[in-house]
């Protein structure tokens, strides 16, 4: 045979005779002059299935031979003789299967874009493969009930954190940027596991390397990327202790994205709005315990001011997409959530799963805004909504087929129930299209976490979201504090105070 030393096309008789074959067909020229029945040349199949244990090395591979023969003949004695074994040991591809798995993971997936992908492949540094390699483990032996799996987990955890310990003790600047991965990672871990104790560990990491960094450290990616996911972590965790954070300074509302100003998202503009209510929150508290009119006013003022720059951002988002949003009967759509107890009659539609999700965010920061001023200024409340709006639409201009958008425009709401109700309405289009979501979602639960409180006196919208929530054994189960993999615990503080207007 050409290109293959050693190897023969001639007849089966001239192979075994050893001699030249004149490999004519259907036989053999040279067999039939030298009186010799020629055997032809049909070739057997041979086919080696290596069985690879977790706890062996090479030299005990087990082999199983299973040999095809010719055509048109009965093969039911050879395959019963040297059976194929019933499974494969799947130990050599157990990190790819937790990492797929862990990527398949919605929320996850959406709360580290970018980074976490990398981290998972070994683009970014050792100590971020290791804390991915425990996270991944944990999470599959967790869902999937696999104790060994889990273990495994639990000890590259605990390795990770040893790793990280003598980095934190003195972190340098060159090299806090290279740590914020991975305490990211481990704090997902931290949520699986329900313990707020290393979570909080972990949370005071973070902010002490972002304070050696500096925001010009996050101007390039994946820092970047990272540094997104660490505000937004930061943002929700002061909004629940009501105390402000250094992150509604200008400097780390604007660096990181200095050197590439159209990187910066909407929703990261809508994360600038957000930074600052930690702060107001704790002003509001401050004034509950003094009763300060003067310092009220001022934080009605802060608090105006930043709901005309989250209309301005409205405005612009609908000049930039127009007619991206519709709504659909729900008989002409199949993917439309079943059932007889459906309180929409219609399905809202986008054209991407990130313009959802941006608009998801919008109406949680509105959310916090018109709440505070309920609390604030009952009486005056709707008035500066109404005078925000009219500004806004006056500076960036009205759009003609404005009556034609299904979605809630600046001053059309005047309390926190019908954005809530917006909320539920475009979570159901995100449930039914969380496979097409490949972008960032920075507050992923925190807007449905948001209108169940406000709604929760509203037992047809709160049975609605739970069973939007169900959709997925990701959500499944989160505002009750009870979904498996680990963020409903946290659930009880998403709750607007004087959620309703």
């Amino acid at each position: 045979m050409v290109g293959i030393p050693g190897r023969s096309n001639g007849c089966h008789t001239c192979r075994k005779r050893r001699i030249k074959c004149d490999e004519a067909k259907p036989k053999c020229h040279r067999c039939e002059k030298s009186g010799y029945t020629c055997a032809g040349y049909e070739r057997p199949l041979n086919i080696r299935i290596a069985v690879f244990s977790a706890t062996t090395g090479a030299s005990n591979v087990g082999k199983t031979a299973v040999t095809l023969s010719p055509k048109n003949k009965d093969h039911s004695a050879e395959f019963s003789q040297t059976p194929v074994p019933v499974s494969l040991s799947l130990a050599s591809f157990k990190s790819d299967i937790c990492n797929a798995f862990l990527l398949e993971n919605f929320v996850w997936r959406s709360y580290g874009h970018n980074w976490l992908r990398l981290a998972i492949s070994g683009k970014i540094s050792p100590l971020a493969l290791q804390a991915s390699s425990a996270l991944s483990q944990s999470n599959f032996g967790r869902f999937h009930r696999q104790q060994d799996i889990k273990i495994d987990g639990s000890i590259q955890y605990g390795k990770a954190v040893r790793s990280l310990i003598p980095e934190l003790s003195s972190p340098r600047e060159t090299a806090a940027g290279a740590l914020i991965v991975p305490i990211l990672i481990l704090l997902i871990h931290e949520s699986l596991l329900a313990d707020p104790t290393g979570s909080v560990s972990h949370v005071g990491g973070l902010i002490q390397l972002m304070m050696v960094c500096g925001p010009e450290r996050f101007q390039q990616e994946p820092l970047r990327s990272a540094f997104e996911t660490c505000r937004a972590t930061l943002i929700t965790i002061d909004i629940i202790s009501k105390k402000r954070c250094f992150l509604d300074q200008e400097n780390w509302r604007s660096v990181p994205w200095a050197m590439e100003p159209n990187s910066k998202s909407p929703q990261n503009y809508l994360a600038d709005i957000l930074a600052t209510i930690p702060g107001m929150l704790q002003e509001d508290a401050a004034l509950g315990r003094h009763d300060g009119s003067r310092g009220r006013s001022t934080l009605i003022g802060r608090v105006e001011r930043q709901l005309v720059e989250l209309f301005k951002w409205r405005w612009e988002w609908e000049r930039l997409n127009q007619f991206s949003a519709w709504e659909e009967p729900v008989s002409s759509n199949p993917f439309a959530i079943p059932g007889q107890d459906r309180i929409f009659e219609s399905i809202f539609c986008f054209s991407s799963f990130e313009q959802a999700t941006e608009i998801m965010l919008y109406n949680a920061v509105q959310m916090w805004l018109v709440g505070l001023l309920w609390r604030l200024a009952p009486s005056n409340s709707a008035t500066i909504i109404s005078s925000a709006a009219q500004i806004t639409a006056t500076r960036t201009g009205t759009l003609e087929d404005t009556n034609a958008n299904p979605l809630l425009l600046p001053g059309m709401s005047f309390s926190v129930r019908e954005p809530a109700i917006e909320i539920c309405r475009v979570f159901e289009y995100q449930c039914l299209n969380m496979q097409h979501s490949r972008g960032p979602a920075l507050f992923c639960l925190l807007p449905i976490g948001l209108a169940y409180g406000a709604l929760e006196r509203e037992s047809r919208y709160t049975e609605w979201i739970r069973s939007m929530l169900d959709l997925s054994p990701v959500m499944k189960g989160y505002v009750l504090g009870q979904d498996v993999m680990g963020f409903g615990c946290y659930y009880q503080c998403w709750r607007l105070p004087e959620a309703t207007a």
